[in-house]
């Protein structure tokens, strides 16, 4: 199974990809793994980012239809500032969408630094869409670590809204509390599709400690598939959970 099919895309043109711990190694992982499908991609960001990688070509502005499928995957921006692509809006993020050539577009949504927990602003993640699936990832390499600004974006926000101090070590419970905050990432239950991507589980024990992280995960209403990844690895997809039984 792949990851594209391990997030059930098949059922969902536009996906975003928000939170911490891998956004950005995913988004041209399902690229590339769409693009092998014979399906033409676009890749882009609503926020801030890098430039891709130069064999993806980078488009910025406005573009029609034979631009935008000229080569695949392509990443799309609105200009560059700072050394970085600029996010395009809602309104450029439409016009792609009304376009019957793409079939796939991949967002990131979302900051983090680098960093592998986050907990959003009130301004972000931006998702122009109730049918966009929204896909919080988490790197689960932060368990285990006492809980501090270099491993948490946006410490403070978590602190006022979930009570947590400083210095606390992160747990699975911790981390699913983050992730389906009403303020966090739960402000898209039952509004959009929802599937956590659990990421950095790259040995045996992260992968137990994401399935421990994904139990809990399931038990909240809004959540029905949690899944589990290690994408920077050579085997990205480490496993599927699902509320009633595990696939994978």
């Amino acid at each position: 199974m792949k990851l594209f099919e391990a997030l059930e895309l098949a059922r969902y043109r536009e996906v975003a990809l928000v939170g911490s711990g891998g956004k950005t190694t995913s988004l041209y992982l399902l690229g590339r793994e769409l693009a092998a499908q014979g399906k033409q991609v676009v890749l882009t960001t609503t926020t801030r980012m890098y430039p891709p990688p130069p064999e993806i070509p980078l488009l910025l502005g406005e573009h029609d239809s034979n631009s935008l499928t000229a080569a695949n995957p392509v990443f799309v921006g609105s200009g560059m500032e700072g050394g970085k692509v600029l996010g395009i809006s809602c309104r450029q993020l439409e016009k792609i969408r009304r376009l019957p050539q793409v079939d796939a577009i991949i967002i990131e949504a979302d900051g983090s630094q680098g960093l592998p927990l986050k907990f959003p602003g009130i301004h972000e993640p931006v998702i122009c869409s109730p049918e966009t699936l929204v896909v919080p990832v988490a790197g689960i390499s932060a368990l285990g670590q006492r809980l501090g600004e270099g491993n948490f974006q946006r410490l403070p926000l978590a602190c006022r809204y979930l009570g947590l101090r400083a210095g606390e070590v992160i747990t699975p419970g911790m981390v699913a509390r983050v992730m389906c905050h009403p303020l966090s990432y739960g402000r898209f239950f039952g509004v959009n599709a929802v599937i956590p991507l659990l990421n950095q589980a790259d040995t045996p024990a992260r992968e137990k400690a994401a399935r421990e992280v994904a139990t809990l995960l399931l038990g909240q209403e809004g959540i029905g598939r949690v899944v589990i990844a290690a994408v920077e690895t050579a085997a990205p997809l480490r496993g599927v959970l699902t509320a009633g039984r595990r696939s994978h």
